[in-house]
C-alpha cells in the first residue's frame, strides 16, 4: 500500500475561506498534493474561483456571478463571511489562481460553468496539463470536453456512469467513487482498467477514511487531511 495523493477540498475550506488565495495557502501548508477548485466566468468573460451560482453565500455581495462584471466581483470582499482576520480577501481570478499553483500544488477544476478549452488553454500556458484534471456536474460541458480538449485528463463520477467499462468509454483518467458507492471489486477493476480512483469524502468519520485506505484509493478529495493521514498511518502500520 502506498500513502494516498491528498486533494484538498475548496482549498484548506475548514480554516480558510473556500476557494480563496488563502485556502490555497493553508492547502500547501497542510501538505496537500492537489487544490480542488471550481470556476465559472463572469458576465464581460472573465474567469473566476467560485463556486456557487450566486456570491451571496460566500461575498459580502448579492446576485447571480454570471449576471455580474469582471469590475463588480472584484469589489466583492470574499473572506468576512468566514472570519475577520481574512476580511477583504478577493474572489481570485483564474489566471492569478494557476500563477499561484504553478509549480507548488496539482490542479483539480471544476468547471461550473464556461468554455472547458479555455481552461486548458489557461493550464497548457503555464505547462499545467500534466499535473491537472477537470470535472463538471454539467453534462454539456462534460461532452464539449471530451470533442474540444482530450489532451487534458477529465474524471468521472462511479455514481454518474454506473460502471468501469463506462468510465473507459467516455475517455476518462480518473473514476471518483462516494461514500455510498465504494466497493473493493468495483476499485480493484478500475485501477486494472488503468483509471486513477479518487474518492470524495467531506466527513471525518475514521471508519470511512479506514476503509478507503484498505481498498487502496489512490486519490483522497477531502476536507479534514489531517484525521485521514492519521487513520492511514495506522493501517499502514498494521499491514
Amino acid at each position: 500500500m502506498k500513502r494516498a495523493v491528498i486533494v484538498s477540498h475548496r482549498g484548506a475550506c475548514l480554516v480558510a475561506p473556500e476557494n480563496t488565495f488563502a485556502s490555497l495557502e493553508k492547502a500547501i501548508e497542510l501538505g496537500a498534493d492537489v487544490v480542488e477548485f471550481d470556476v465559472r466566468p463572469s458576465d464581460d468573460g472573465v474567469f473566476y474561483v467560485m463556486h456557487d451560482a450566486t456570491v451571496d453565500r460566500t461575498t459580502n455581495g448579492s446576485g447571480r456571478f454570471s449576471e455580474m462584471t469582471s469590475a463588480e466581483i472584484e469589489q466583492l470582499d470574499a473572506g468576512s463571511w468566514f472570519g475577520s482576520e481574512f476580511a477583504g480577501e478577493r474572489v481570485p481570478r483564474l489566471d492569478a489562481f494557476l500563477d499561484a499553483c504553478k509549480g507548488r500544488i496539482g490542479t483539480y477544476v471544476e468547471i461550473k460553468e464556461g468554455d472547458p478549452a479555455e481552461v486548458r488553454d489557461m493550464l497548457a500556458a503555464r505547462g499545467m496539463l500534466e499535473r491537472a484534471w477537470t470535472f463538471s456536474f454539467d453534462q454539456s460541458i462534460l461532452a464539449e470536453a471530451r470533442a474540444k480538449v482530450p489532451d487534458i485528463r477529465r474524471m468521472v463520477l462511479f455514481g454518474h456512469v454506473g460502471s468501469v467499462e463506462r468510465a473507459v468509454a467516455q475517455g476518462a483518467s480518473i473514476l471518483e467513487f462516494h461514500e455510498d458507492c465504494l466497493v473493493a471489486d468495483s476499485i480493484k477493476e478500475a485501477q486494472e482498467a488503468g483509471l486513477t480512483t479518487q474518492m470524495f469524502y467531506a466527513g471525518q468519520d475514521r471508519s470511512v477514511f479506514e476503509k478507503a485506505v484498505r481498498f487502496g484509493i489512490e486519490q483522497m478529495n477531502i476536507d479534514h487531511i489531517d484525521i485521514f493521514r492519521d487513520v492511514e498511518r495506522e493501517v499502514l502500520e498494521s499491514v
